[in-house]
């Protein structure tokens, strides 16, 4: 397979998702990002889009209250970040955030909108034409059912780690704290 269709085609599979998510939730802020992998990673990147997988995503997820669920993770504990992660081939970014709400925070969540796509280019810090293109959303969502911090009792059946070992902490905020992520004030500010 040539370099140049794993650019064409990964930039494509990104901006078909992007085409949805517009057509289904309007206008939304899309930041750029570039990243420099080494070799041995952007190829565990081509063979990943290759088994269908398409980036990440997650929710800004409100209460009835206006209060904002955020988490700490054990990979970065001094920092409050939206609960999200990795696709899983076969579903939907917006699946993927709904099932990533439920799964680290307990959460069940309605998307209504788009807080920030990023539309991530990986580029091989070796040889720089080689490049591939991933999309990760933060969605808006309101809180629907769960109750942040108590897990679902079906944990066994995930394959990923057991949420304790992987979440520290879930909560709600009337506003953000001052150790949060700056994504979570401002959607311009992804990866900051």
């Amino acid at each position: 397979m040539s370099t140049a269709s794993v650019a064409v085609r990964t930039r494509e599979a990104a901006d078909e998702r992007l085409a949805q998510l517009r057509d289904r939730f309007g206008s939304f802020p899309l930041v750029e990002r570039t990243t420099l992998d080494s070799p041995t990673r952007f190829d565990a990147g081509v063979e990943q889009f290759e088994e269908g997988f398409r980036g990440a995503a997650g929710a800004r997820v409100t209460d009835e209250r206006g209060r904002l669920l955020l988490l700490r993770e054990r990979n970065a504990p001094d920092t409050w970040v939206h609960p999200g992660g990795g696709h899983e081939p076969g579903e939907s970014l917006a699946e993927t955030a709904r099932r990533e709400v439920y799964e680290e925070a307990g959460v069940e969540c309605e998307l209504t909108g788009v807080w920030v796509a990023v539309r991530k280019r990986f580029v091989d810090r070796a040889e720089t034409q080689r490049r591939g293109y991933l999309l990760e959303v933060v969605f808006e969502a309101d809180a629907v059912g769960g109750e942040a911090g108590l897990y679902p009792e079906r944990w066994d059946s995930f394959d990923d780690d057991d949420p304790d070992e992987e979440i520290l902490e879930v909560g709600w905020f009337d506003a953000p704290p001052a150790d949060a992520a700056p994504v979570v004030s401002d959607p311009w500010r992804w990866g900051q």
